[in-house]
């Protein structure tokens, strides 16, 4: 054994306990945001931290020849030293960041809107825009979701100013940049690339679906412009399939589709491996995330459902992620037991939520003529996410690129050349959770929307429709799952699909 892996194993061992702890507050802070779970939460991140405060530790890592060294493994060498170097010279910047974040989450997660002077949690606010026709009830929703985006945007914007302060400190010019490189180990200038290919390949088919949802949305509310609360009302079949949804178990749905694929969903829940926090109450964090606490072993969900395509469609989603992090083999190293890239996990995830209308898992809820129709809108639904992903991967590096400028004029400019919509001079831009949460991360959504396409297109190939062969479960956990973060993302797609990752299948599917 070489003197790196017996470092690193010995290391590990309670670098493991400590990030399985705080996996387990993390998800009690989420679940329920009381100041108890905070303080709880706050204490197993220090914990975390002060693993990477020892100096001895931090010696003998550097002492290491990385020349000596699989490629892979100066990549986790590099990756230690590189938390080490964090905690140790800049570790109490990064407790304040830390509580700053904290301290934000708790203030955005227990706003609750109101309309007429009535409480609404923010899934029935979705539900009202995707509805309503009444344009001043619209008005109504979209302004109390706006408040949420009022009640942090100052602090969100100090906030951002604290992460550039500590991003210099590392020798970036932003935090932007910093996570970029760092965390997602994506370079600026390949991003770029992808994001002008995509752009400039598929704008015409995003104007002409822009078009024609506008000029739909124009004649239901019988005006010659539209305001910003008029946009979300389905106007398509969606809204059809909600209506039959909304007496259906869509908990249930989901668990089907993923039985059918070789998935026992309800044995992974009795073995414990699987947790699920689906519905929405106070104190509890409004959006979808998966917790994976142990990667082959423990794998949370934390959601706001309602019975409707959105909700089947989050579930699903998040069930991927899950599926994934179960599927890592428990006899990597521990710095390897978790997805290769955040964005091959998304592309995963993001598969399995566009899966009921890739497939024909709803057949026995809709009726024919209403399934086919809603399945022609999977490239309507392709179109809207990637101009909304571009908007989002924009603003935010603008925004840590001059903190400084009007912001609600900037989202508008933005609006205006991704969306084709003018907004008003709102905090809109702060009500999307990652800019708080996840800096940087949208590009992972981007690029596993890329990926996405490529790892289906492969799979359709060798399997046929996924969720009609039960041995889908084993090709994904055998192929893809189960090597965990041992195999770089790029290599991974190679390795699975056979071609190297390109935009290209995506490209086609917007044909």
């Amino acid at each position: 054994m070489s003197k790196f892996i017996e470092l690193r194993e010995q290391f590990s061992e309670n670098l493991e306990k400590i990030s399985i702890k705080l996996e387990k507050s993390c998800w009690d802070f989420y679940t329920n945001s009381t100041p108890e779970n905070l303080k709880n939460y706050e204490i197993c991140q220090d914990e975390y931290s002060n693993l990477f405060k020892d100096k001895e530790t931090y010696e003998k890592f550097l002492e290491i020849d990385k020349n000596e060294l699989s490629l892979h493994e100066q990549k986790q060498l590099k990756n230690l030293i590189k938390e080490f170097d964090e905690e140790l010279n800049t570790g109490e910047a990064l407790k304040e960041l830390r509580k700053k974040e904290n301290e934000i989450a708790k203030k955005f997660n227990s706003y609750i809107p109101k309309i007429n002077g009535q409480e609404v949690n923010k899934t029935e606010i979705t539900k009202i825009l995707q509805t309503e026709t009444d344009p001043d009830i619209r008005k109504k929703a979209y302004d109390a979701k706006i408040k949420g985006g009022n009640l942090i945007a100052y602090d969100l914007t100090e906030f951002v100013k604290m992460r550039n302060d500590y991003a210099k400190t590392k020798g970036y010019n932003n935090f932007f940049e910093y996570k970029l490189k760092e965390d997602y180990e994506v370079e600026s200038e390949f991003l770029d690339g992808l994001i002008n290919e995509v752009y400039s390949k598929s704008i015409g088919k995003i104007r002409e679906i822009q078009d024609k949802k506008q000029k739909e949305l124009k004649e239901i509310f019988g005006v010659e412009s539209l305001e910003p609360y008029h946009y979300g009302l389905l106007t398509d079949i969606s809204k059809d399939v909600n209506e039959v949804l909304k007496d259906k178990d869509i908990t249930l749905i989901s668990k089907n589709i993923y039985n059918n694929m070789g998935y026992d969903v309800d044995q992974m829940i009795k073995e414990g491996k699987l947790t699920l926090d689906l519905y929405p109450r106070k104190g509890k964090n409004t959006h979808g995330f998966c917790f994976g606490v142990e990667a082959g072993k423990d794998s949370r969900i934390l959601a706001n459902l309602t019975n409707n395509i959105i909700s089947l469609d989050t579930l699903n989603h998040e069930m991927g992620h899950c599926v994934y992090d179960l599927g890592i083999s428990t006899k990597l190293t521990f710095l390897d037991r978790r997805a290769s890239s955040p964005a091959v996990t998304e592309a995963v995830a993001m598969m399995m939520g566009d899966i009921i209308k890739r497939e024909d898992v709803l057949k026995d809820i809709l009726p024919p003529n209403v399934l086919s129709d809603f399945k022609n809108l999977f490239v309507e639904d392709e179109v809207s996410f990637v101009s909304k992903s571009l908007l989002i991967i924009e603003f935010e590096r603008d925004l840590y690129k001059n903190p400084d400028v009007d912001l609600a004029e900037l989202w508008n400019n933005l609006s205006e050349k991704f969306l084709n919509r003018v907004g008003n001079n709102n905090n809109e831009w702060a009500t999307i959770p990652h800019y708080l949460s996840h800096p940087a991360y949208y590009q992972n959504y981007f690029r596993a929307n890329l990926m996405k396409a490529q790892v289906y297109n492969h799979l359709k190939s060798v399997l046929g429709n996924i969720t009609e062969n039960s041995c889908s479960a084993e090709y994904l956990d055998k192929n893809l799952f189960k090597f965990g973060a041992s195999v770089e993302e790029y290599d991974l797609i190679k390795q699975f699909t056979g071609k190297e990752f390109s935009a290209q299948d995506f490209i086609k599917e917007l044909d």
